[in-house]
């Protein structure tokens, strides 16, 4: 298991607090996500993950499986 990474991305389209737990729970879903914490004011998201099981474009398919655009 590789160490632990933490990767900010910025996503377009969350607009509250309902927005951020969507994204959030759709980026948990995630294997080799650890935790996610959005912000829909910051238009950001930040998840720690294992970089070997859940890459950048694992997580950016979830952020746009789940209404959002990842940028």
């Amino acid at each position: 298991m590789s160490a632990a990474r933490l990767t900010t991305i910025d996503v377009a389209g969350m607009h509250c607090g309902g927005c951020e737990r969507s994204l959030v729970t759709a980026l948990s879903a995630v294997a080799g996500v650890e935790s996610a914490a959005a912000d829909h004011i910051a238009e950001q998201v930040e998840v720690t993950h294992d970089p070997a099981v859940a890459d950048d474009g694992a997580l950016r398919a979830a952020i746009a499986a789940a209404g959002f655009i990842p940028r």
